[in-house]
């Protein structure tokens, strides 16, 4: 066979680069006649030829060649991809956590005087420093080029009510003196507002911008909206309190069922009777919750083992933890653990428009019903048909519509099965009359329960035992 012969001259290895350079592929043709076979090294001549110089893959080639693998492309190159720098990062120079709620003594009490609740600033403080983005490892193509690796993400002071910003970005500093409200990732110093002895008809009504700090009580169907933090020294009765920040009663809450009491973030009270309590973050109880509904974004705690939870209903998004749960007069008391008020309140609709449609059903069975018969008899009036019209079109829908519905309302049933680790935890005894739920599962205790945890498992509420 001459040179010239078209068996020589045909192409017997094609090396494909991917568009980002990061790859590259052979693609072996059988050799035709008395050609020779292909040999690794005339891969790497051809990868060579094409300038792919980094990542190769030694063993694939080897691999494509002694199995004969024809007109299959094969990845015999790999770039190393750079990786990502680490992103911004805060360094709060003031507690973001749960770190400032009371400290519990051996006995279950509540040391109410070891507690700064508002954490007070002067004008220039540094309040959050940042920790600037990193850059990432560069990474190769397969040409042998560096590719830089990116920069980690940015992150930007979210920067509240007298807070400035330094000219080079890294500090968030005070611009006035007060309380820090942290809501969000968002920082802000509010003044404090005093007011020394009981919000009564001497103070009135309060709406701050600012935080509050009440060294008195808080007396009877009196309204505060605060933007900061709440701390008062005293008792709250029936009133109406509305908190972007906190709230930390040193005493109770109670009345007669008339008060609600809503944070953004935590509540903190010692006890709490007949009201509604609403927070986005935790509600921390000191010593008993009665006869109360409770909403919590986080976690709802009775602190020690004597705490309890009695009457009413409670819902966590996270867990309930108390000492005892109901009574031995088996009073109606219901815990929702994982519980998503968003989910919750779509899964209401969708089962009133499903309860809705069925009547509506039954409604418009009957009136055509009617109908049928007066046009059997010849005595349907023409104003009459054209409602029978629209009334048929209506009924073909309905079932439609239902079937829609239903597939939602099983789809809103399986996420309100999906609960992270939420529990109930008794500390020392579950009542019968105790309804525990963790979407719509639920477990209704007919008998007493010690020292336990309720969790959701394999679509069941499972009871364990707390271990010492």
């Amino acid at each position: 066979m001459t040179p010239s012969s078209p068996v020589s001259t045909r192409k017997r290895v094609r090396i494909t680069i991917s568009g980002d350079s990061m790859t590259a592929t052979m693609v072996l043709y059988k050799p035709e006649g008395d050609d020779r076979p292909i040999t690794a090294d005339e891969v790497k001549e051809a990868l060579a030829k094409e300038g792919v110089v980094f990542g190769i893959d030694e063993a694939e080639i080897q691999r494509g060649v002694d199995e004969q693998i024809y007109v299959t492309p094969i990845r015999v190159a790999a770039g190393l991809m750079p990786t990502p720098g680490v992103p911004a990062k805060f360094e709060y120079h003031f507690e973001t956590d749960g770190q400032r709620t009371p400290k519990e003594d051996a006995d279950g009490r509540i040391d109410y005087k070891d507690i700064n609740f508002i954490q007070n600033t002067h004008e220039g403080d540094v309040l959050v420093t940042k920790s600037p983005p990193t850059r990432g490892t560069p990474g190769k193509n397969v040409f042998g080029k560096e590719i830089q690796g990116p920069l980690g993400r940015d992150h930007q002071f979210k920067r509240g009510l007298n807070t400035a910003i330094s000219d080079d970005g890294m500090t968030l500093t005070a611009t006035a003196s007060g309380a820090i409200v942290f809501s969000k990732g968002k920082v802000s110093v509010n003044d404090v507002t005093v007011i020394r002895g009981d919000v009564d008809f001497n103070v009135g009504n309060i709406d701050c911008a600012g935080s509050v700090k009440v060294t008195g009580n808080v007396k009877t169907g009196f309204t505060i909206k605060v933007d900061g933090n709440l701390e008062v020294e005293g008792n709250v009765e029936d009133s109406n309190i509305e908190v972007q920040g906190n709230i930390f009663v040193k005493g109770g809450f109670f009345g007669e069922g008339k008060g609600f009491m809503r944070a953004q973030n935590d509540i903190v009270l010692k006890f709490v009777e007949g009201q509604r309590l609403d927070a986005g973050n935790d509600i921390m109880v000191g010593g008993e919750i009665i006869n109360c509904t409770v909403a919590a974004g986080g976690s709802v705690e009775v602190k020690g083992s004597r705490g309890k939870i009695v009457g009413g209903t409670i819902k966590a998004g996270k867990s309930v933890r108390a000492g005892v749960f109901g009574s031995d007069a088996g009073t109606k008391t219901v815990i929702y653990a994982g519980y998503n008020p968003e989910l919750y309140r779509e899964y209401k609709d969708v089962a009133g428009e499903i309860d809705r449609l069925k009547k509506d059903g039954d409604r418009i069975k009957e009136a055509l019903y009617s109908l049928y018969r007066l046009q059997m008899d010849n005595k349907l009036p023409k104003d009459k048909q054209a409602a029978m019209a629209k009334l048929e079109t209506v009924q073909k829908q309905i079932p439609v519509n239902l079937q829609e519905l239903g597939k939602r309302r099983e789809e809103l049933e399986v996420e309100m099965q999906k609960f992270d680790n939420a529990t109930v935890t008794a500390e020392n005894i579950i009542y019968p009359g105790v309804k525990v739920h963790f979407g719509v599962v639920y477990r209704e205790f007919v008998e007493e329960a010690k020292r336990c945890k309720c969790s959701f498992d394999a679509g069941k509420v499972r009871v364990s035992a707390i271990i010492d």
